[in-house]
C-alpha cells in the first residue's frame, strides 16, 4: 500500500491592497494572488493579516478609494476570520521597534507589514514595488 503524504498549507503575509482587492476588487488581482485567496479560502493555506493592514484599509474604504464601505469590509474580515484560514496578527511594540531598521521604506504603514513579514520569515503578498525593490522580504505577486 502506498503511503500518502499531505503537504502542509503555505503561509502568507497579506499587504493592504491585496486584501481590500480579494474584497471588493477580484479582477485587480493577479491571476496567482486570486488562486492564492481562493485557495485560502479552501483551506490550503494560510493568510496573516497583519493589524496596521486592517487599519490601512479601514482608511482607505472610509476615503472612498474603492466601491464598498466599511460596514461591508467589516463583514468581509469577519467572515475571513471565522474560517481560521486567515490568522490576524497584533501589533506589538516589538515590531515597531524592529521596524526603524527598514529605512528602504519609507511609508509606515509598509514598513511596519514589512517587519512583521520578516518576523514570520514568509512571503508577503504584495504588488508594491517599493517594497520588492527593497529587496528585504520575498514578495509574491505573479
Amino acid at each position: 500500500m502506498e503511503r500518502v503524504v499531505w503537504a502542509s498549507p503555505v503561509n502568507y503575509v497579506t499587504d493592504t491592497h491585496a486584501l481590500i482587492w480579494s474584497l471588493f476588487a477580484e479582477g485587480r488581482l493577479s491571476g496567482h494572488v486570486r488562486n492564492l485567496f481562493q485557495q485560502t479560502n479552501e483551506g490550503e493555506h494560510a493568510i496573516f493579516i497583519p493589524t496596521v493592514v486592517v487599519a490601512e484599509a479601514i482608511m482607505v474604504v472610509e476615503k472612498g478609494r474603492v466601491e464598498g464601505t466599511v460596514r461591508e469590509l467589516l463583514q468581509g474580515l469577519a467572515l475571513m476570520r471565522g474560517t481560521g484560514n486567515y490568522q490576524f496578527l497584533p501589533l506589538l511594540p516589538e515590531t515597531v521597534l524592529a521596524s526603524h531598521i527598514n529605512t528602504a521604506i519609507p511609508d509606515i504603514f509598509d514598513r511596519l507589514i514589512v517587519t512583521e513579514t520578516q518576523g514570520l520569515a514568509i512571503p508577503l503578498i504584495s504588488r508594491d514595488g517599493t517594497i520588492k525593490q527593497s529587496g528585504l522580504v520575498d514578495v509574491i505577486w505573479d
